[in-house]
């Protein structure tokens, strides 16, 4: 009996040991982990609108979009940036657009942090032979044929090229009524 008593006590403390280990290292990690997860977007900013500089967050949570920034070159607007989230075949998948001031899409970025499409099918999605699609584009985008301007869909991955299109459709719209 004494010898349980003695190995409950000693997990015990291991487990509290451990405990606050994690907490301290959450703790340590937060703000870096932060920090990396805001220069990512700022870089898929930069990639879909290259012309900004910087960009000045204008709403988050609106128009079904997660976030819109106003991108900047100095002091004049060169553009908009919106993210907004669709679900792909695996899972959630992030859609960052440019757009300049005469409507015609940048650039898109596609992906985020939960992004789990199926590996070599969804996955291309991701790739620039798919993105590039949308460079020069503008009004409804839609699949194979349809809509205003036109993407093929990846080969296998009808579902991920819908949810990004879908994702593009509404971050474009929203992207329009600010532009009004």
């Amino acid at each position: 009996m004494r010898e349980i008593f003695k190995l409950t006590w000693r997990l015990l403390v291991i487990a509290v040991v451990a405990a606050f280990a994690l907490g301290a290292t959450n703790e340590l990690t937060k703000g870096p982990i932060r920090e990396q997860v805001a220069a990512a977007a700022d870089a898929a900013r930069i990639a879909v609108l290259p012309d900004a500089e910087r960009f000045e967050l204008i709403s988050e949570g609106e128009g079904g979009c997660d976030n819109a920034f106003i991108g900047l070159s100095g002091a004049n607007t060169v553009g908009y940036t919106a993210q907004a989230t669709a679900n792909g075949y695996g899972g959630k998948i992030e859609v960052i657009i440019g757009v300049d001031l005469n409507g015609i899409v940048t650039g898109i970025n596609v992906g985020g942090a939960g992004f789990s499409e199926t590996s070599g099918l969804g996955s291309k999605v991701k790739n620039e032979e798919f993105r590039a699609q949308f460079r020069g584009g503008h009004g409804v985008f839609g699949l194979n044929g349809a809509g205003e301007t036109s993407v093929d869909a990846v080969t296998g991955a009808t579902t991920s090229s819908a949810a990004v299109v879908s994702a593009v459709n509404t971050a474009y719209a929203y992207i329009l009524e600010l532009m009004a």
